[in-house]
């Protein structure tokens, strides 16, 4: 006659699967209101008057005043020329 031994199967915790499937819910739901939601909380508040924006549009600008005051720094040299090596040897046969 043969014995058998079986183990106690550990009762499965339904607290805690409940309370993961809710964190999961609740991630995915802030996921959701923050990348995907239209912004329909954000009142986008324009001037009354835009005219400022249109005489600011066609103001024209002169940039060479601006570029010859700072020409003179930029001129200047800080350091010598680079010379550039020939690269690689006469003869490649030859020992080092």
């Amino acid at each position: 006659m043969a014995i058998m031994v079986e183990q106690d199967k550990k009762p499965v915790n339904w607290i805690n699967v409940v309370a993961i499937v809710v964190f999961v819910a609740l991630v995915f739901a802030v996921a959701y209101f923050i990348l995907f939601n239209k912004p329909q909380l954000i009142d986008v508040v324009l001037p009354g008057n835009l005219n400022n924006i249109k005489t600011l549009s066609q103001v024209q600008v002169d940039p060479t005043p601006v570029v010859n005051s700072l020409q003179k720094y930029f001129t200047t040299n800080y350091g010598s020329s680079l010379t550039i090596p020939t690269p690689g040897r006469t003869n490649p046969f030859t020992p080092f």
